[in-house]
């Protein structure tokens, strides 16, 4: 079974590489933006280089104000729009067909 950290690589890779970024664009050191955020120089450092991957929605927050961004920036996904696997969205799909099927035969 996969770790629920795992779940999502790519906002995974997204978010660390955009930690990096961003907080070279600020001008800011590790120690800087772990101050702002409320948390460790070593954990920032962890974040960047994808070590750790199941950071907290306080410190994910935490860390938008410090580098002073939107949360769909951070993560790099929309998050007014619902996030699911590609397993759920081939159920939801699936769900949808049917559905349309039934409807159009008049079998409601």
């Amino acid at each position: 079974m996969m770790a629920r950290a795992d779940r999502n690589p790519v906002i995974t890779t997204h978010m660390a590489t955009y930690i990096h970024v961003r907080r070279r664009e600020l001008g800011l050191s590790l120690e800087e933006v772990a101050t702002r955020a409320g948390s460790s120089k070593a954990h920032i450092w962890a974040l960047e280089r994808r070590k750790s991957k199941n950071p907290t929605l306080w410190l994910i927050l935490a860390l938008c104000d410090a580098l002073q961004c939107s949360l769909n920036a951070l993560i790099g996904q929309d998050v007014s729009q619902p996030f699911y696997t590609e397993r759920e969205m081939a159920l939801i799909d699936a769900h949808r067909k049917i559905f349309r099927s039934e409807g159009a035969s008049g079998n409601e």
